[in-house]
């Protein structure tokens, strides 16, 4: 059994994607001396946001940041400054740059992709360059997104299109294959790792990445042996499909619930939402931008220190404190809830000055607690986790009806339980009984497809696996959290995410090589000393909870986690909408706010 308690000697993690990140962007902006200018694409503005800010890049002697697209229509003559551009090697991107080499805007070019490029591309590059004004061209492996230094993602929102057989591919579908590949393989070059590779067999999709990425990458160590190594370390690639389930719960941890109730976007919060305590921290934190908080493990220590920790414990540890502030002051606090802290906050100056980020953490607790209260989310989610984790199909199917024909749930909560019963009695007669009071809640038709398509993406004809089985080690173990204050009520949850049960049998050497099995590339029957797990389909906070919490433990492996997206229930559901347009069914979707959603069919 995965032990995963919180104590014990640190170990050197070493899939730290973050300190070859910072290693590559570091040399690129100091090895070009001087002044110069900065030119990106939509998505390295993304990338790079996530490993260095905007002061720290100023520092580098940047003076002008521009985006590509911009930068091809303005013609204005910057021949007394170099200029960078890292981009990601895309057919359009390549056309700009050709053209800007052309134009011969900057004095000098310092050129660096984040893939591969094809040697045609690098021939055209040098006879555009008629000046010799091109300094250097490299490729570098930066094509996904950091979040922290064990989770990446490649902010691909959907990956329905990947769900059909492959023969039925589109040029668009393989366009979205290639970039999956080129974000993951990306990922692992830039740990020098030639990885033992298993995918999920019954998955076409993980089987035909997998057998790609092996073909590459061994052809790439035949070339550059010296730049990789083979070791321990195993690639698990995994379909979402397996388990839906998790995308689908609330969240009791601050992570997840900052992402599940508010949203959190290349850990960036957006308050533009109209969130009242949010706005308030904003005018406290001026290092933040207007409108957004940044939510970072690396540079928040209040962050790295709770965004693990539960409802409950985030409380405590915020008032702690406070107390030890107001008794440096000697002042007297009383503090029962989370509004008693705000009003702490704005009363002692110190608080804020000796804080740094903790105006916003509290700010942003008040936030949660309010919409887990306004949406009756403690009740939900208790129905949710005996749902997910027990087998009792005539007590869940009494208490989802409660839930339907309780007015203090929102639609939305309904809509979610109904899935869930409809993923673990797939067959019941009971289901379009359900549908029936949703219709008459005024749930329309197209979004009550939403449980079919659920079905239809990761029904039991779709799982390899059992993903709601009693003989799971982890279904019946409950994790009992300390009570806080009054409105923070005792919090607990049963659920764990079905890829620890993969993990454990790869740990114990109980993996089935006919579920699971492995490409011919750097086969070892040793117990892995590093693991990449890459679901294809998205991953939740809640599974980045799980391997954040076991790279802390000396006895297991390091772990590095990754997905095409990282999912809320809400951009789960968007995705999984999708699936009515492969079937020209029209289906309306609205992503804003989460607290606008008393009416299901605006979710």
């Amino acid at each position: 059994m995965i032990q995963q308690n919180r104590g014990g000697p640190q170990k050197k993690y070493t899939l730290n994607l973050l300190n070859s990140a910072t290693d590559y962007i570091d040399r690129i902006l100091s090895e070009v001396s001087g002044m110069k200018c900065l030119i990106l694409d939509q998505e390295t503005i993304g990338i790079i946001s996530l490993i260095y800010s905007q002061s720290q890049i100023l520092k580098k002697d940047v003076y002008l940041m521009e985006k590509i697209d911009a930068a091809a229509s303005t013609k204005q003559k910057l021949q007394h400054m170099k200029v960078i551009f890292l981009i990601r090697p895309t057919q359009e991107n390549q056309t700009l740059l050709l053209q800007e080499i052309k134009d011969k805007r900057f004095c000098e070019y310092y050129i660096f992709f984040t893939n591969t490029l094809s040697n045609f591309y690098i021939e055209q590059l040098a006879e555009a360059d008629d000046s010799d004004l091109i300094k250097q061209l490299q490729e570098i492996y930066l094509d996904f997104y950091i979040v922290q230094p064990d989770t990446f993602t490649l902010n691909i929102p959907s990956t329905i299109p990947l769900t059909k057989s492959a023969s039925q591919w589109n040029s668009q579908d393989e366009q979205l294959f290639q970039r999956v590949f080129e974000g993951l393989s990306a990922t692992i070059y830039s740990l020098r790792r030639i990885p033992m590779i298993r995918y999920q067999g019954s998955s076409e999709i993980c089987a035909k990445l997998a057998q790609k990425l092996s073909q590459t990458m061994r052809e790439e160590y035949e070339q550059s042996q010296s730049q990789f190594m083979l070791s321990n370390c195993l690639l698990l690639i995994l379909d979402r499909r397996e388990d839906p389930a998790t995308l689908l719960l609330n969240q009791w941890t601050y992570q997840g619930m900052l992402h599940e109730l508010i949203g959190i976007q290349n850990n960036r919060i957006d308050i533009r939402q109209g969130q009242k305590a949010l706005n308030q921290a904003a005018s406290i934190n001026k290092a933040d931008s207007e409108n957004e908080f940044v939510i970072s493990s690396t540079l928040d220590d209040f962050f790295a220190e709770n965004q693990y920790s539960n409802f409950g414990e985030l409380a405590q540890n915020i008032k702690d404190f406070i107390d030890k502030v107001t008794q440096q002051k000697k002042e007297t606090v009383q503090i029962n809830s989370l509004e008693d802290m705000q009003k702490a906050v704005d009363k002692i100056p110190e608080i804020r000055k000796m804080s740094g980020n903790l105006s916003k953490h509290v700010a942003l607790s008040c936030e949660l607690s309010k919409l887990v209260e306004e949406r009756q989310l403690l009740k939900v989610s208790k129905v949710e986790q005996d749902i997910v984790c027990n087998e009792a199909k005539s007590e869940h199917q009494k208490a989802v009806f409660q839930m339907l024909e309780d007015r203090t749930i929102q639609t939305y909560e309904k809509l979610k339980l109904v899935m869930l019963y409809a993923l673990r009695y797939e067959n019941c007669d009971k289901i379009s009984r359900m549908k029936d009071i949703l219709r008459d809640l005024g749930v329309k038709n197209n979004s009550l497809n939403l449980i079919n398509y659920l079905l239809d993406y990761s029904g039991k004809a779709k799982r390899q696996g059992d993903l709601f089985s009693d003989k799971n080690i982890f279904s019946k173990a409950q994790q009992k959290f300390k009570s806080v204050f009054k409105d923070v009520p005792n919090i607990y949850t049963q659920h764990q995410p079905y890829f620890l049960t993969i993990l454990e049998q790869i740990l114990t050497n109980k993996i089935k090589d006919n579920e699971f099995p492995s490409t011919n590339l750097n086969n070892f029957r040793e117990r892995p000393t590093e693991i990449i797990i890459f679901y294809v389909g998205g991953i939740s906070f809640e599974e980045v909870k799980e391997i954040g919490l076991l790279n802390k433990q000396s006895n297991q492996p390091n772990i590095l986690l990754g997905g095409t997206y990282i999912h809320n229930s809400r951009t789960f559901l968007a995705e999984i909408c999708q699936l009515s347009y492969e079937n020209n069914i029209e289906v309306v979707v609205d992503k804003s706010n989460p607290r606008n959603d008393n009416k299901f069919h605006k979710f």
